[in-house]
């Protein structure tokens, strides 16, 4: 799995952000954040991003997953800097921390859930950074 554990200072992301229930990152064959990638390219929200940042790279920020809560959100994102959020999008401030950054190229969103699964069936078993998350 091509990954890197980086650490970021303080940035902000402009994000077009839906929710997800709990149990949709484990089931098999569930495309919902694929999807969301694939309406969010069809429809223009890239663009959108686009015009509200000065670096090109995509991020797909994933909140906190609570045993509290039935969802969670997910967002598609890219670093902000501008005063004018867009209708219907939100700022999400993303505070110092490591990062586990996750290659996933292609030219329509099936890398996406691709991606997803390698990630909850390789990485965060074996990751020494998630250990502890998936045992609470």
């Amino acid at each position: 799995m091509d990954y890197r554990i980086e650490k970021r200072e303080t940035f902000k992301l402009l994000a077009k952000v839906a929710k997800f229930r709990n149990e949709s990152i484990s089931e098999d064959g569930n495309a919902g954040i694929s999807d969301f990638w694939k309406k969010c390219g069809a429809n223009g929200i890239l663009d959108v991003l686009k015009q509200n940042t000065n670096k090109y790279d995509i991020y797909g920020p994933c909140a906190p997953i609570s045993k509290e809560s039935t969802h969670f959100e997910y967002g598609i994102g890219m670093e902000f800097n501008g005063d004018n959020i867009p209708d219907g999008y939100t700022v999400w401030e993303v505070k110092p921390t490591l990062w586990a950054v996750f290659k996933c190229i292609g030219d329509n969103g099936d890398c996406i859930g691709e991606t997803w699964g390698k990630i909850f069936s390789e990485f965060l078993p074996s990751s020494e950074y998630c250990n502890k998350c998936l045992n609470n």
